[in-house]
Parts: C-alpha cells; structure tokens; sequence
C-alpha cells in the first residue's frame, strides 16, 4: 500500500512538471496572440493585461505588409524541397543499393561536410553567387537549398532505404522491370515517410532562414517572410508592435500547416529509420 502511494505520488510529481513545461512554452505563444490585438500604448502601458478594445484592424495591417513574402518564401521552399527531395532520394538509392569504386569514401566526404558550420562558408558562398550574377534573384535561395539540404538529405534517405528489403528490387527487375521503374514504382512510394521527413525539414529550414536571404536579395519583391518581418516601423522610427505581433502570427500559419497535414509521415519517416544508424 505504501508502494503504491509513493509511486501514485511519482506520477504527480512527473504530471506537475510536464504540465509546467508545457505552460511555459505555451506562455510565449499566448503572449504573441494577446499583443497582437492590442496598440502600443496598451502594451508598454499594461503589459499583461488583456486587449481592452481589441485591435483586429493589425491583422489586416500585418497581411497587407507581408502576403508577398509569405508567397515567396513558400515558392522558394517548395521548389527547393522538392529538388532536395529528388536529388537525395537518387543519391541515396545509390550509396544504400548499388556498388561503385570508392562509394563507402565518398559517403564519408559527404559526411565530413556536415561538420563544416555554415558561417564559415557563407562569404565564399555569397562571392560564389556574385560572380554567377545570381544574387537577387530567386535562383540564390533555390539553389543555396537545394545544394545545402542535399548532404544531410542523403544522409537520411541513404539509411532508410538501406532497410528496404533487396528482394523486391530483385523480384522486379526479374518480371523484366527497368532500373528506372524500380526505382520510380518501388523504391519512391516505400520511401514516402522519409521523403514527407526531408520535406518538412528542407520547408522548415528555409521559412527561417535570415542571414543568407538578408545578404542575397536586395529587392523588396523577392524578399522572403523572415526579413520581411522587420519592416513594422511607422515614422519617426517607432515601431507597432501590435501589427508586428499580428504579422507573426499570420507567419506561423504555414508551417502549422505544413506540420498538420504532414505530421503522421514526419513520425513515420523518424521511427522508420532516419534516425537508424
């Protein structure tokens, strides 16, 4: 009896302390929609307080300001998500499925890549795209993913499809199946969860991403929604906080989206073997 009562006691404690977790990273969150309803004065004068009227006028404000970076950055993930999605599940195939001279050194390079910090390449980077004549344009952001996200891409596409079982590859190419068709019709629809995995984390990579896109595009038209968020300054230099609250908000929707729809293939493609060394 006395067991029990210490272990019921455990379970408290653990249900306390999650539920505190959770309160304090629900607190930022809950923070953002209450601010977003009120003007400056509400918010530097009473900074906890509810919104007393509440301004819906800042989220018509906010979406006028920033729709076009929403557009961008969603144009700009897509497209490079869906080239880092085809060039890795190819590479991957080959280093998990086919035999070549120097394949386990060259996955090994790859490999060593992803220990180089991104800092240290982005002026070479951007001197790169310069002499292309290729910043300023969509194709800085697009190609900087797709080349970017393709390391760490077949990295996880090369050990889940490692796992896929060799004899259905066999059985299809002995009814006569071209490698091309085996890998269209066999091993891609196998690799739906690993491949929804590096979607969601290429889109995700990209809908953040600051420093490059600041550096690269210097037109207002092709900016993306994280730069975009920092243009909220009235005259005089003051800043509404309000509508700025309000434009974060609007900004998250996409990859609540995003998660919503593609959360179940996100599980999948982490238990499956992305994470499967």
């Amino acid at each position: 009896m006395r067991s029990f009562k210490i272990s019921h006691v455990r379970q408290l404690v653990i249900i306390a302390l999650l539920a505190l977790l959770v309160f304090l990273t629900l607190v930022p969150i809950l923070f953002m929609l209450v601010s977003s309803l009120k003007s400056n004065a509400q918010i530097l004068g009473n900074f906890w307080g509810l919104p007393a009227p509440a301004r819906w006028g800042n989220y018509g404000e906010a979406f006028h300001s920033i729709w076009r970076y929403i557009v961008n950055t969603i144009a700009y993930a897509v497209v490079g998500s869906v080239l880092v999605m085809a060039l890795s599940s190819v590479s991957g195939y080959l280093f998990a499925k086919k035999t070549f001279p120097g394949k386990d050194f060259l996955f090994m390079l790859m490999l060593a890549m992803m220990m180089v910090p991104g800092i240290l390449t982005l002026i070479p980077s951007y001197v790169l795209y310069e002499n292309m004549g290729l910043t300023n344009t969509p194709w800085a952001i697009i190609i900087a993913c797709a080349a970017g996200g393709q390391i760490f891409g077949t990295f996880l596409c090369r050990t889940f499809m490692a796992g896929l079982p060799s004899e259905l590859f066999e059985a299809a190419r002995i009814d006569g199946a071209t490698e091309r068709r085996v890998f269209l019709q066999v091993v891609l629809p196998l690799s739906v969860p690993i491949l929804a995995t590096l979607f969601i984390m290429q889109s995700v990579g990209v809908y953040n991403d600051y420093i490059w896109p600041l550096l690269t595009i210097r037109d207002s038209n092709l900016q993306v929604i994280a730069v975009g968020l920092t243009i909220f300054t009235k005259q005089f230099g003051i800043t509404d906080l309000g509508t700025r609250f309000a434009a974060y908000t609007i900004a998250s929707l996409p990859l609540l989206a995003i998660f919503s729809f593609g959360m179940k293939y996100y599980i999948q493609g982490m238990t499956q073997g992305a994470l499967k060394l």
